[in-house]
């Protein structure tokens, strides 16, 4: 099993973030087939084979996912990717 660390700065509102994190959280449904779920300021993500938490706060994102052992072999694609739509969605 590996963990992924991510922290991604905005410069948003929360209510900005959280809508943007919303089709982020889209997105992912769509292409991999994430659930998720907010409990409070945090987003619940879970599909077979990941879990982890996206928690909102003023001004950053924490991402922290544990990849099961068929997608360890993926973790720097993976961190690369939740990067890069991170970007994307908050700027």
């Amino acid at each position: 099993m590996a963990n992924i660390y991510v922290l991604h700065p905005h410069q948003r509102t929360m209510l900005e973030a959280r809508e943007a994190m919303q089709v982020f959280c889209k997105k992912l449904e769509a292409k991999l087939g994430v659930k998720s779920v907010w409990q409070g300021d945090v987003l619940m993500l879970e599909r077979q084979g990941v879990k982890g938490t996206m928690a909102l706060t003023e001004g950053a994102v924490e991402v922290k996912l544990t990849l099961g052992m068929m997608l360890t072999p993926m973790k720097g694609q993976i961190e690369a990717e939740v990067n890069k739509q991170l970007t994307r969605c908050l700027g």
